[in-house]
Order: structure tokens, then C-alpha cells, then sequence
């Protein structure tokens, strides 16, 4: 995910979220939400699996959930309402935009193993 410019659509993300655009739409909820991730979708030139993988990963910080958008709405009402405490390991959305802000992306590439040249492999 790191080479399909992850980081890209975190600063989109975070944009969003801090344009007031993503937590209006999930305020509005699943239809709202809905109409967001079209829009999204629609901006980054991405649909189905290249936009929700990376969606997913940056929202939820997991690989697989039972929906996305179902998850999301969770998240956002248990964070905003306070019924979710974080002694169970619950990450609220705004929690989940501050570790977002703080990630290094140049560092997290850097750190990625290259691939050696074909020439070195046939050896």
C-alpha cells in the first residue's frame, strides 16, 4: 500500500477531515457518508479496491472489517458521544487524525526493501 501513494490519500484524508467536509458527511450518516466517499473517490481517481484498502488502513488501521462505512459511523458516534473508552483500546476519529498527522511518510518508504536488479536474482 506504501507504493500506491498511501500518502496521498492520507493528505486527502486530512484534509477533509479538517475542512470540516468528512465529519459533516458523517454526520449526516450513511447516506452522508455514502455521498462523501463518492465525491472522494471522484477526486483521486479511485474506486473499489484502490480507494477502500487504503481508506480502510488509514481510518481503522486494519487490513479487513465487516464494512467500511457501517465501521466509520461507529467510530465517529462511540468517539463523539464518549460511550467508547479508550481502556479497551478504543480509538476515537480525531485520535485516529492525530497519529495520521504524525506519521512520517518519507520515513516509511525509506524503510521499505527494494527489489534487487533482475541480474543479481539470475546468479
Amino acid at each position: 500500500m506504501l507504493e500506491d501513494k498511501l500518502s496521498e490519500v492520507s493528505a486527502s484524508l486530512l484534509s477533509a477531515y479538517d475542512s470540516g467536509e468528512l465529519l459533516g458527511a458523517l454526520d449526516e450518516g450513511h447516506s452522508g457518508w455514502q455521498k462523501w466517499v463518492k465525491g472522494f473517490s471522484k477526486s483521486l481517481k479511485r474506486k473499489g479496491k484502490s480507494l477502500f484498502m487504503p481508506l480502510r488502513v488509514l481510518l481503522t488501521g486494519k487490513l479487513h472489517d465487516p464494512g467500511m462505512g457501517p465501521s466509520i459511523l461507529l467510530l465517529y458516534k462511540a468517539g463523539k458521544s464518549g460511550v467508547a473508552a479508550a481502556e479497551v483500546g478504543f480509538i476515537t476519529l480525531d485520535e485516529r487524525f492525530n497519529m495520521l498527522r504524525q506519521l512520517d511518510w518519507d520515513s516509511l518508504n525509506q524503510d521499505q526493501p527494494q527489489p534487487e536488479p533482475a541480474a543479481s536474482l539470475s546468479s
